[in-house]
């Protein structure tokens, strides 16, 4: 797990795109983070939470989600799940639709019109032979998976997408940078206490502005960020050193001991100690 940022994505080879099979056996957190790539998981067995801006989605088996570019979103996983995993940078989709970016994509699986759900299983049949394709690898195999790729993009577009304004792209970009410029100083100081007139202070907001521009556009207050951060350090040491629990917490700026184990455990849903334990077993 890393600290929000902007994700440099890594396209398989000999392609321009990032697909891979995804085993999760659980208790795995990804922090908020975002990137110029369209991203669309199907969820093949098992359980998953996306949270994107305030919104959080559980997807179920044979459920799928499209996630915008640009969008701050995160992911959790309690229970463990099989997936498959796309990713298409707007920058190979623009050689082909020069305004792509500002295309948003919205898919209703809970439509009731039989059009929808044909158009939504015409996506899930895509994304498995997609992945079949590039798994066996057969002579000519590549070009087989460009065009599952496009077909999918087709779909989207023609059936789940709408034009944003350019304003409101500009306006979302903006909100990006200084987001970004938060982000960053907490990277380098969360280990410290760090007060709202601090952080609000080092990107020109008052107090009050700065709390309701982080709690919008990142679905939680700047404290329970802070604390998420500090969290996602802790879990790495409980699982890679033989460090105390309290000795890591206190490494990591967590002094309230009540906060950090409720918060520890709604978030990898056990205690410190059966984190620890549970990955002793796996090794």
């Amino acid at each position: 797990m890393e600290d929000y940022r902007y994700e440099f994505i890594a396209p398989n080879e000999m392609m321009d795109i990032h697909l891979e099979f995804s085993i999760d056996p659980g208790q795995s957190v990804i922090n908020k983070h975002y990137h110029d790539w369209i991203e669309i998981i199907y969820l093949i067995h098992g359980d998953l939470e996306v949270q994107i801006n305030n919104r959080t989605t559980k997807l179920k088996k044979n459920e799928f989600i499209v996630i915008n570019p640009m969008t701050i979103h995160s992911t959790r996983c309690l229970n463990g799940n099989t997936a498959i995993l796309l990713q298409i940078p707007l920058a190979f989709l623009e050689k082909f639709v020069p305004d792509i970016w500002e295309y948003n994509f919205s898919v209703d699986l809970d439509s009731e019109d039989p059009r929808v759900q044909t158009k939504l299983g015409n996506i899930r049949s895509t994304l498995q032979d997609l992945w079949i394709t590039y798994q066996f690898q057969v002579e000519g195999y590549i070009f087989r998976c460009y065009s599952l790729i496009f077909e999918l993009i087709y779909i989207l577009i023609h059936s789940f997408s709408q034009k944003v304004d350019r304003k409101e792209l500009k306006k979302n970009q903006k909100n990006l940078e200084r987001i970004q410029s938060i982000i960053d100083y907490v990277k380098e100081n969360y280990r410290s206490p760090i007060s709202i007139p601090e952080i609000a202070g080092e990107v020109g907001l008052n107090e009050i502005y700065f709390s309701r521009f982080f709690k919008a556009n990142m679905g939680v207050t700047f404290l329970e960020y802070l604390n998420m951060v500090r969290l996602e350090k802790i879990y790495l040491d409980l699982l890679n050193t033989n460090m105390s629990i309290k000795d890591i917490q206190e490494k990591h700026g967590f002094y309230n001991e009540k906060v950090f184990r409720r918060m520890f455990r709604q978030v990898y849903g056990c205690s410190p100690h059966e984190a620890r334990r549970s990955d002793l077993k796996k090794k």
